[in-house]
């Protein structure tokens, strides 16, 4: 176990990857927070394949956002 603060975290937190559970969140992951879902290096190239595809479904104001900072920060 881990003390952060009064918050006691396990160290399975070290050893573990993180997993997207998008019937879980709806998404809450990639929107809120400071940082947004983490990536691995080989998933930028994936995220940069579909945008075209996805473009459509997506709003002006999301699609005015990844023009402005690209596919990934």
């Amino acid at each position: 176990m881990i003390e952060i603060g009064e918050t006691l975290v396990s160290d399975e937190l070290l050893d573990k990857k993180f997993v997207c559970d998008l019937s879980a969140c709806k998404g809450a992951c990639c929107v809120e927070g400071d940082s947004g879902a983490p990536l691995e290096e080989e998933e930028c190239s994936l995220v940069e394949d579909v945008y075209p595809e996805v473009k459509k479904y997506m709003t002006e104001k999301g699609i005015a956002e990844v023009e402005k900072q690209g596919n990934f920060v």
